[in-house]
């Protein structure tokens, strides 16, 4: 019985060795299945790439208003703070030194006007005399001196009169153009010296400047990449709010300064934005948006083909082999759907879109996708993952 049964264990542990062998014969046999995956082929071409600066809000004209004569603050017609439109009142200061200064020029006038009148009329007299032969052409002509002499004085006098006149209407200060006061309007009672006291500042706010700056490395790379200078990008800069919100009007730049601030190494730029409901403010921040700067030449790639690890980027590229190396890039901003590569690819690349998780060392199986297939994606594309 024994004997049977050691035959039998014998058996069973043959038949089990036969199955492994054959099991490891099968698998060495057999061949893995190659990996799909969607490619990409890049194109270099020039690229309409948006960049960002970080601006502030100024206002187009803002200036201190002073007053034309000196004197006391008698009478303010507003508040600091108000809005006020061009020619409005704002200040009343004492006037009756002006008054009077005006009134004795007045005076004056009258005097001089009175002189000349009766200089004319002796002169009339004198000529009807001499064509009588009743008195000397010399009497004539010292009269004719005089008449002059004193229609001199009465012009010098109408000048005073206006100068006075131009004082006393400069006791009123208007605003010099339409905008919004600044909250530091003096207060009643200020004595205001001509043109040394500011009563109070005012701020054009529509259109408005956004002042921003762009560093010496960025105009330089807009240079070596043939996109421009800032007075080439159009009209249609956007301006996005500390909000996030995107500002209603576009703008357009207005000035740049074609030097760089030797403090902070970088050029100034001066765009202008429309601003009827005042939204913008003097010294608000706010981003401007451009959308108009070409990149020649430049490669992009799907965003979903870039893998971010510890911060660094990577993309898996197919090389001559046809097997799958991952390579660190450099990425610039965002295109849509697009990533702008500053380094690391070159045209022609190959690059994996979707499935590059295990297509390391792995036989591909690559599904080529166009740029069509990337804005538009369909169920067809296969993104594997």
């Amino acid at each position: 019985m024994r004997s049977k049964c050691k035959g039998l264990a014998v058996s069973l542990l043959a038949i089990a060795v036969a199955a492994a062998i054959a099991g490891c014969g099968g698998n060495t046999g057999g061949e893995k299945q190659p990996v799909a995956v969607n490619t990409y082929k890049i194109v270099a071409e020039d690229t309409i790439v948006p960049a960002e600066y970080s601006g502030v809000v100024a206002a187009t004209d803002k200036v201190p208003v002073m007053p034309k004569v000196s004197g006391r603050v008698l009478e303010k017609y507003v508040q600091g703070g108000q809005a006020v439109a061009e020619g409005q009142p704002l200040f009343r200061l004492d006037s009756r030194s002006y008054q009077a200064a005006l009134n004795a020029a007045k005076a004056g006038q009258a005097q001089a006007a009175a002189n000349l009148a009766n200089q004319e009329l002796n002169l009339r007299r004198y000529q009807t005399l001499a064509d009588e032969d009743a008195i000397a052409m010399q009497t004539v002509t010292d009269q004719e001196a005089a008449t002059a002499q004193q229609n001199a004085v009465l012009q010098a006098q109408e000048a005073q009169v206006a100068a006075a006149q131009d004082n006393m209407d400069d006791t009123i200060v208007y605003a010099p153009f339409s905008g919004t006061l600044n909250v530091d309007d003096v207060p009643i009672g200020t004595f205001a010296t001509a043109g040394g006291t500011a009563l109070v500042t005012i701020s054009s706010n529509n259109p408005v400047f956004v002042d921003f700056t762009i560093s010496e490395a960025e105009y330089l790379e807009m240079v070596k990449s043939g996109a421009g200078n800032p007075t080439s990008w159009g009209d249609h800069l956007k301006l996005r709010l500390s909000d996030g919100s995107v500002y209603a009007y576009e703008g357009h730049i207005a000035q740049v300064n074609h030097g760089m601030n030797g403090n902070s190494g970088a050029i100034v730029v001066r765009a202008v934005f429309d601003n009827p409901e005042n939204v913008l403010l003097p010294g608000m921040y706010a981003t401007v948006v451009s959308d108009a700067q070409v990149k020649r030449k430049a490669i992009t790639v799907p965003q979903r083909a870039v893998q971010q690890t510890l911060g660094k980027y990577f993309i898996s590229v197919i090389d001559e082999n046809g097997e799958a190396k991952q390579k660190e890039v450099k990425v610039g901003p965002q295109i849509g759907k697009f990533w702008l590569i500053t380094d690391g690819l070159q045209d022609n690349d190959i690059i994996i879109v979707d499935g590059y998780q295990k297509a390391n060392g792995a036989k591909l199986n690559q599904h080529l996708l166009t740029k069509d297939d990337i804005l538009n994606p369909s169920a067809d594309d296969g993104q594997s993952k």
